[in-house]
Parts: structure tokens; C-alpha cells; sequence
């Protein structure tokens, strides 16, 4: 019986030392798999936490945000973004060319003119430079400089694209038109060009407007000075106005009649006489000269209304090709 007791006791004891072995095992099982995920778990927060947007990551978003305000005409908001923007060291040259020009862009619809032209000339090299130099050649002639807006065009090579080459060729006839060169307008018109739905309507006012300008004759001030010193009023209708020959007719005229009524009845050397014949001096001189001076006027308005439908028809173009 000891001797089973004995046995009995051996058996229990191997029993608990295996199962004292196994726990220890699975602790050290469990230990090692969580320093494992923890290891896992800090690589992993290296990699989500450490690799941070670069600039031009950055300043991409930013500028396809400002994008996005131009295309819904919030254009001070643009503006504003977009100087922000230029203010920074932009990474890539291409980007620092399309905020040169869509600050130009903005400055151009506001209608400052001297600073869109400074924006468009910054832009050196990628796809908006023909865009660009386009712009800024409408630029220079909303400030009379004709000359420099002739020659960003000049030195604009687009001849591999036809519709450019028709826009450069309808701006460069605009620019003799509004120079009244006419020989350079023939020249240019004597180019072919393809027909183009960006140009073709505004090549013909072109056409138009040369034709205007060659068939207008301005009226002669020395016939409108003698026809109003007959008639007042009679040389300003002459020169080509209707509506105020007749209101210095009504002043002068009565006026007259009254003087030489007051030179009948109180004498040359009155007064009355005197102040009227001088008051009737002034307007019978005035009224002859202003009618010498309405024939350059009415040359003057139809110029101006001749060069603001030129102006705008360069301008509709070059927003239609480069929306």
C-alpha cells in the first residue's frame, strides 16, 4: 500500500509540473506576440504620421481651390489667394507661370491693365505663354501702346497652330487700323488665312471698318465757320449735327433782333444798345466758331466710336480661344 501511496503521489506531482511548465510557456507565447503588435504598432504610426505633404503637394491643393473660385467668379477671393500664393517660393516653374497668369487674368477683367500686363509678362515658358502674350498685347492697347502690343505679336510664334496664326494676323490689322497705317493693314490682309470660327466674324468688321475710315471725308470748317455766320447754327448742321444747330439758332437770332431793335429806337451810343450789341457779339462769335470746331469734334467722335468697336472686337477673340 506505501508503495502505490508512493506512486500515486509521483504521478500527481509530474502532473502539476507539466501543467506549471505549459502556463509558463503560453506567458511567454502572449509576451512576445504583444511586443510583436507593439513593434507593429509604432512602425506604423512612423509611417502614418511621419511622411507629411511636401510644398507642391501643398501648394497644389491650394492653387486647385483657387481654380475653383475663378470658375465661380469670385474673382477677389482669387486675387487674394493667388498673391498669397506667389508670395511663397512656389516649387515647381510651370505652377509659378499659371499663377503669373491667372493674376494677370483677374487684373485684366478688373481692367488693370498695368498690372496684368506686368503678370503676363513674367510668364516665361509653358502652355499659357501664348495665352499670355496674347493678353498682353490687348493689354497695351487699352493704354495706347500700340507699338509694344505690335510687338509681343511680332515675336509670338504660332505658326504651327492656323487658329492662333488667324488671331495673331486679325490683332496685327486691328493695331494698323487703330495706327490708321493702312499699308500695313493691306499687307496683312493680303495674307491667307484659313476660315475659323474664332476670327472670321471679326475679320469681316475689319474689313468694315478699313473701308469706313478710307470712304470717310471730314467736312470743311471754313464752309461750316461762313454757313453759320449767315444762318447761326446752319454750319454745326453742316458738319453732321442735327439736334444743336437749332438750339443756337433759338439764342442767337432773337438775341440779334432785339439789339437792332434797341439800335432803332435808342440810338448807337445808348446803354441798352451797347450791353445788347455786345452780348449779341459774343454769341454770333461763339456760334461761328464752335461750328468750326464741330467739324473736328464730329471727325473725333467717329474715330473714337470707330476705334472702341476695333478695341472690342480684338478683345472677343482672344477670350473665345482661351477660355
Amino acid at each position: 500500500m506505501s508503495f502505490l501511496r508512493t506512486l500515486h503521489i509521483l504521478c500527481f506531482l509530474f502532473c502539476v509540473g507539466c501543467n506549471l511548465q505549459s502556463n509558463a510557456q503560453d506567458t511567454t507565447h502572449n509576451a512576445v506576440d504583444t511586443n510583436i503588435i507593439d513593434s507593429v504598432h509604432v512602425d506604423s504610426s512612423k509611417t502614418t504620421f511621419d511622411v507629411k505633404p511636401t510644398r507642391y503637394q501643398l501648394q497644389k491643393e491650394e492653387f486647385t481651390f483657387i481654380l475653383y473660385l475663378i470658375s465661380s467668379e469670385l474673382y477677389d477671393d482669387a486675387l487674394y489667394a493667388l498673391n498669397r500664393l506667389n508670395t511663397d517660393s512656389i516649387a515647381n516653374p510651370n505652377m509659378q507661370d499659371s499663377v503669373n497668369y491667372y493674376i494677370g487674368w483677374i487684373k485684366y477683367f478688373k481692367q488693370d491693365f498695368h498690372g496684368a500686363i506686368a503678370s503676363f509678362s513674367a510668364v516665361e515658358s509653358s502652355s499659357v505663354v501664348v495665352a499670355s502674350s496674347f493678353y498682353n498685347s490687348i493689354c497695351y492697347i487699352q493704354i495706347d501702346s500700340l507699338a509694344k502690343a505690335r510687338y509681343v505679336l511680332q515675336n509670338l510664334d504660332v505658326s504651327s497652330d492656323a487658329k492662333l496664326d488667324n488671331l495673331k494676323i486679325l490683332q496685327l490689322r486691328g493695331i494698323s487700323l487703330l495706327e490708321r497705317d493702312f499699308t500695313s493693314y493691306d499687307s496683312l490682309s493680303a495674307l491667307s488665312v484659313e476660315r475659323s470660327f474664332i476670327t472670321e466674324s471679326e475679320m469681316n468688321e475689319m474689313t468694315n471698318y478699313a473701308d469706313l475710315m478710307r470712304s470717310y471725308k471730314r467736312k470743311s470748317p471754313w464752309i461750316a465757320g461762313l454757313l453759320s455766320a449767315i444762318v447761326p447754327g446752319l454750319g454745326k448742321f453742316y458738319a453732321g449735327y442735327r439736334g444743336t444747330p437749332f438750339g443756337a439758332m433759338y439764342m442767337t437770332i432773337p438775341l440779334g433782333a432785339i439789339a437792332a431793335e434797341s439800335l432803332i429806337i435808342a440810338g448807337v451810343a445808348s446803354l441798352q444798345f451797347i450791353a445788347l450789341g455786345a452780348l449779341f457779339g459774343v454769341f454770333y462769335v461763339g456760334n461761328v466758331w464752335g461750328s468750326v470746331l464741330s467739324v473736328y469734334a464730329k471727325e473725333q467722335e467717329f474715330y473714337e466710336e470707330l476705334d472702341h468697336n476695333i478695341e472690342f472686337d480684338l478683345h472677343t477673340p482672344v477670350r473665345r480661344a482661351f477660355r
